[in-house]
């Protein structure tokens, strides 16, 4: 008899949404399902133009992007 276990890792995410949850930015991963993280940037203190994409899910194609826009617009 042989007991065999299987383990399936987690694919770690490397593109990104920006979207809008009760009026903050939050991050999800590729499948624009899970979310991925939660920002605390306020949708309001950001300019309109920017504020448009996001609300249209905002594609960031990479982790550096990702932490450049966090940096950026973070208080």
């Amino acid at each position: 008899m042989v007991i065999q276990k299987n383990y399936e890792s987690k694919k770690k995410c490397t593109e990104f949404y920006l979207a809008v949850e009760n009026n903050y930015v939050v991050v999800y991963e590729s499948d624009k399902k899970t979310k991925y993280m939660s920002t605390g940037i306020p949708l309001q203190s950001l300019s309109a133009e920017l504020a448009g994409e996001i609300l249209r899910f905002k594609y960031v194609g990479s982790e550096a992007e990702l932490y450049n826009f966090l940096e950026s617009y973070s208080s």
